[in-house]
Order: C-alpha cells, then sequence, then structure tokens
C-alpha cells in the first residue's frame, strides 16, 4: 500500500494513501451483501442479490460510500502505524481518485515546542513596597466594613446606596427588563444595570420617574447590544449616604480582638497586611511578564485540536456542564443571549492562549525535571481537606463523616488530575521565577534549590493564607480587586496535559 507524507504547519500530518485494486474489491463484495441485507431488490431475497443488480439498482458511488466506511479506517491505521505517526485528533479524509483508489488524510500530531536559551532569559525586579496612600485607603476600607447607611434628603451622590425602581429597554428588544425596589450602591467605576447606567443617576432625586436614554459601548462585550441605544425609567424610592465610625481607640476595641487596642495599633497592623498584599500582587505580575517573555522567545508549532478542546472546556465550566446535552447548551446560550458560534470566537483568543502557555510550560518542567508525585497529590488533598474542614463552625471541628465526604471529592481521579496539573504549573512557574530573577554573574547569582523544589510552593501557599485569613488582616488587604492571591495560577492551563516534543 503505497503512502506518501508531507509535514503541514500547525502540527498537521498530510497522508496520501493509495489502496490496492483487489483489497478495494474485496471491500465493495461485503458491502453489497450489506446493503442488500437493509435495501429492498426486487425479485431477490435480502442479502441474496448479485453484486451487478445491486450496483445496476444502487449505483457505483453507493457501494463505495459503503466500502469506504469499513476500509478507510484500517487503511489509516496502517498508514499512521507504518510512518510512526503521532495522532492526536481525528483526521480528516479527502478523496482524491477511485481508479485508482486514493485516499488524502490530514492528520493533527504532537505539537513542537523549541524553548531556545531560557536559561539567558532576566526580568529585572523591582522591590514592591506599600505607599501610605494604600495604608491610608486599607484603613478606610476597615471603617467601611463597620459604616452605617443613614437615609438623606438630597439628589443622589458617588458612595450613596439607592433603592429604585428600574425599567430599561434597549434597541431591537422586544421586551423590556423591570426590576422593582432594587438596591445598590452609586460608586464611581462601577457596573450595575448597563454601563452608564450609574453615571446617570448621580444628581436625580427621590421620586420620579426620571426618564434617560444613552448609546452602549461600540466595544461593549455583549456584541448584540453594542452601539445600540439603552432607554431607563428610573423611580428613586430611597437615597442613603454611608457614614463611617470615627478612627479612635474605642472604634479598634471593638474588633474584640485582643491583640488590638488602640489606633497606632491597628495602624501597624494594617500597614503590614497591605505590605503583604502589595508584595503578593507583584509577584504575581513579575510571575506574568516571566511568562509572557518565556512565551515570546519560545517557537511553538501547535494544531488547531487543542484550542478548539480548551474552548469547549471553558464553555463546559462558564455552563456549569449545560453543554453536556445539545439542548442544555440551547438553553444557556439562549439564557446569556449569545449564538455558538458567537461564544467560541469570543473564547477562543484566551484559549489559545492557555494552550500555549500549557505548551512552554509542559516543556519546561521536562527541561528542568520537575515531576509531581502521588505521595505529593496525597499531601495535597489532606492539605485542602484539612483547610475547609477548618472553616465548620462546630466547636468539635468536622466529624469524620464530614472529613470522609470531603476527601472523596477531593480524591477522585478527576480532582487528583486537576491537582497534579495545577502543583507542576506552580512548580514550573517557580522555576521559571529563579531563572529569570538571576543577576548576571558575581556572587549574586540565584542558586537554584533542587531538593526542596517539590514541596516549596505548598509551605508558601499556605503561609500567605494564613497572613490573609487574620480578620483586621483581610479587613485591610480586602479593598483591591484580584489581591492577594490573584494571579498565582495566572499561568495555570487548561490543556497542561497536552503533550510537547522538541
Amino acid at each position: 500500500m503505497p503512502v506518501t507524507t508531507e509535514r503541514l504547519p500547525r502540527s498537521l500530518v498530510a497522508l496520501e494513501i493509495e489502496v490496492e485494486a483487489d483489497r478495494l474489491e474485496a471491500h465493495m463484495d461485503k458491502a453489497v451483501r450489506r446493503l442488500s441485507q437493509r435495501v429492498r431488490i426486487p425479485g431477490f431475497r435480502p442479502g441474496k442479490a448479485p453484486r451487478q443488480i445491486v450496483e445496476r439498482t444502487l449505483g457505483r458511488p453507493a457501494l463505495l460510500q459503503e466500502a469506504l466506511e469499513q476500509l478507510l479506517p484500517d487503511v489509516y491505521q496502517e498508514a499512521v502505524t507504518r510512518e510512526s505517526i503521532e495522532a492526536i485528533g481525528r483526521p480528516s479524509f479527502e478523496l482524491k481518485s477511485t481508479e485508482p483508489l486514493v485516499v488524502a488524510a490530514t492528520v493533527p500530531v504532537r505539537p513542537t515546542v523549541n524553548l531556545a536559551d531560557y536559561q539567558a532569559l532576566r526580568v529585572p525586579r523591582e522591590p514592591a513596597t506599600a505607599t501610605q496612600q494604600q495604608v491610608e485607603e486599607a484603613l478606610e476600607g476597615v471603617r467601611r466594613r463597620y459604616a452605617t447607611l443613614d437615609p438623606v434628603d438630597r439628589p443622589i451622590a458617588w458612595g450613596d446606596a439607592v433603592r429604585c425602581d428600574v425599567m430599561v429597554s434597549v434597541e431591537g428588544q422586544a421586551q423590556p427588563h423591570v426590576e422593582e425596589g432594587a438596591e445598590f450602591r452609586v460608586t464611581e467605576g462601577g457596573v450595575v444595570s448597563l454601563p452608564g447606567f450609574l453615571e446617570r443617576l448621580v444628581g436625580l432625586e427621590a421620586g420620579g420617574p426620571h426618564e434617560f436614554e444613552f448609546a452602549l459601548p461600540e466595544d461593549y462585550e455583549a456584541s448584540e447590544l453594542a452601539g445600540k441605544q439603552a432607554h431607563y425609567t428610573v423611580t428613586v424610592l430611597e437615597v442613603k449616604q454611608e457614614v463611617l465610625p470615627e478612627l479612635d481607640d474605642a472604634f479598634v476595641r471593638s474588633f474584640d480582638d485582643e491583640g488590638l487596642t488602640t489606633v497606632d495599633e491597628l495602624r501597624a497592623r494594617v500597614a503590614e497586611n497591605t505590605q503583604t498584599r502589595v508584595q503578593l500582587e507583584a509577584d504575581a505580575a513579575y510571575r506574568e511578564e516571566a511568562m509572557d517573555l518565556l512565551l515570546a522567545s519560545a517557537d511553538i508549532d501547535y494544531p488547531e485540536v487543542l484550542v478548539e478542546t480548551e474552548v469547549e472546556r471553558h464553555i463546559d465550566q462558564q455552563s456549569n456542564h449545560a453543554s453536556h446535552t445539545r439542548e442544555g447548551l440551547e438553553r444557556w446560550l439562549e439564557s446569556i443571549g449569545q449564538t455558538e458560534i458567537d461564544l467560541r470566537e469570543t473564547l477562543r483568543p484566551q484559549a489559545d492562549l492557555m494552550v500555549r502557555r500549557a505548551l512552554v510550560l509542559h516543556r519546561l518542567a521536562e527541561f528542568e525535571g520537575i515531576e509531581v508525585t502521588p505521595e505529593d497529590i496525597e499531601a495535597e488533598v489532606d492539605r485542602l481537606v484539612e483547610r475547609v474542614a477548618g472553616g465548620f463552625t462546630s466547636g468539635a471541628g468536622a466529624s469524620e463523616e464530614q472529613l470522609a465526604s470531603l476527601r472523596s471529592i477531593f480524591d477522585s481521579p478527576e480532582q487528583r488530575q486537576t491537582l497534579e496539573d495545577q502543583l507542576l504549573t506552580t512548580r514550573t512557574l517557580d522555576r521559571l521565577v529563579e531563572i529569570v530573577a538571576q543577576l548576571e554573574g558575581g556572587d549574586g547569582e540565584v542558586e537554584r534549590p533542587r531538593g526542596s523544589r517539590r514541596r516549596r510552593g505548598a509551605r508558601a501557599q499556605d503561609g500567605e493564607a494564613d497572613e490573609a485569613e487574620r480578620d483586621v488582616a483581610e479587613a485591610g488587604s480586602g479593598e483591591a480587586e484580584g489581591g492577594g492571591s490573584a494571579g498565582a495560577d495566572s499561568g495555570e492551563p487548561g490543556a497542561s496535559e497536552a503533550p510537547a516534543e522538541g
């Protein structure tokens, strides 16, 4: 069976397979027997009509199609085995000719990843220091947690809380959306309902109805609404302003925290935890920069099927597994007002980035000998069970039955695979940071800690979590969106199991 191969871009291999005539004829005979069983041929019992009668009745193309259904998988498998092709997805077929029978197959194969001289990559690292303004903002965040909302008789201002009856209709939509007694904060930079709504509430007085309209942004993420006119009818039922408690020793003592009694002590605690948050954010940004540099320096060739798989994973997560059935997927798409084509196009850039990150991290882990053992996964399961069980309010903690139930959740094969991927990603990112943070030559060069690599990331995570979970610390650091741990797994790929070759 003659076979020719050609390597194509995007990790594809083109096969051209010529099938021997006698082999095709044997499969044509089998196709005749199958078809004559299913198709009634006048004058013949099922399965008894001769080939020439069946072929004259149904046509040779129908016989050839039936024969190829069983012939193609066989010749394809023989071809990829003979040519040592490692396929990672389904091939696409094209019938080049029927006499002789020549079939073309395009096969996605394992990606190739070349990291070049990754050991020479360097990223300058600046010290991260919390500013006085950040500390003051964190202190104000503590006060806000204990603020009261008092009714006021004045127009709406930024920072107020309001209760309104709202009706909004968007150009092209059949029915308006109506919500009665909606309560929300009017915060600068916030989004309630649609972008631009809060800005138009400022200055409105209680009562109404007030009517206003505006155009939504042209780049609005819901593409079907971008640039459309939004019309609002709003009745303001109540306006409340935020009243912060005085920052004095009595306020500090109200925390019921034996370690804090004065404003100075609170300020020191908040300053310490603000510095922790700033450092964590800087570390996350540094990991992102290191990951971007590694990605930019790598030469990657990978098949589109990996991106499609990642898109499917995103859809499955976002739909809460509604995509497992066609009906469920269609209901979910209708609920979010998107078509499947538009959603896939929206998700594709992020999915493509995740695949590329997964491939370079996988390759780096191979070069650096980074691995995750069953014992590592077991220790991570223990840590997660202990952490979740610590949240039980019972004085005795979690019962044996509750602990067993928690373990069954974290100890499933799927969850263990997820934990393995996460641990491998974290450790590989840690190693990448060690590489790019090295000083050039001299005594300042960073030593590579080999023996402790496997558990270093877990210890760091535990220490950060313990610090971040202290009550006042959490209040002090919670003002920044995506705070302490944001980006810690930013390089974590959904396709981390994707194989990579050099």
